[in-house]
């Protein structure tokens, strides 16, 4: 399995679904080597565009509060965001995103933030949208020194996504990870019918039809969603 595979954790199939995800996300280590040698090349390549003030912004000690204070909901972080950087900055940014993910990854991350475009048209007539609602409005942070002989870690994190990737004695970690879809299905503009997480929400609805009542009661860990969890189309 890849390091790099994603799927969304239900919250019916919370814990089947975890399990799942974890073992595709971070549970290969014979890839470990590489690809932490590329994320720290591909890290400091990115620092390297960036200027002593946006330098400092960025980086943050790996033990610090800030590498474990993360969430999901569209607010202000701390590090940079994708918005404030250049052109090339954003490239080496990419970069750094598209060499820690595979293809299949990187486009799962990326479509998420430009939903911020379909939320945008949906919400047009209020006053703030341009301001709320911006695909570049990701925040990044470099925890502690890229280097393959030391603990380090990076985030990008914002509305709906948060891709926490940590490495110790060369072996990478992609958790806390948290991947949302809203809308569940674009109905509007030129996306239309998208549905960036229809995959995993099919295969966790096929997984629940194929659970007898017994086994759904033990899968199911709640009655309700979190209430900062919105499940509509």
């Amino acid at each position: 399995m890849s390091i790099h595979r994603f799927l969304r954790p239900c919250r019916t199939l919370g814990f089947v679904l975890l399990i799942v995800g974890a073992f595709n996300i971070a549970s290969a280590h014979e890839d470990a080597g590489p690809i932490a040698v590329q994320m720290v090349s591909a890290a400091n390549e990115f620092l390297d565009t960036l200027t002593p003030e946006l330098k400092q912004q960025i980086t943050f000690k790996f033990d610090g509060p800030e590498r474990t204070d993360w969430h999901f909901i569209p607010k202000d972080r701390t590090g940079v965001k994708l918005k404030d950087l250049s052109l090339e900055q954003r490239r080496a940014a990419h970069h750094l995103l598209h060499t820690t993910l595979s293809s299949a990854g990187y486009l799962k991350a990326t479509s998420i933030m430009n939903l911020e475009n379909v939320l945008r048209l949906l919400e047009s007539d209020q006053a703030d949208v341009n301001q709320r609602r911006d695909p570049e409005k990701y925040w990044l942070a470099i925890y502690g020194t890229p280097s393959t002989d030391q603990p380090w870690g990076w985030r990008i994190e914002g509305h709906h996504l948060s891709l926490n990737f940590s490495t110790v004695e060369g072996i990478v970690a992609s958790t806390p990870l948290f991947l949302g879809a809203n809308p569940a299905e674009v109905r509007v503009g030129p996306s239309t019918g998208l549905r960036v997480l229809g995959e995993e929400e099919d295969m966790a609805r096929g997984l629940l039809a194929m659970l007898n009542e017994e086994q759904r009661q033990q899968a199911t860990i709640a009655t309700e969603a979190p209430k900062d969890v919105i499940t509509a189309p």
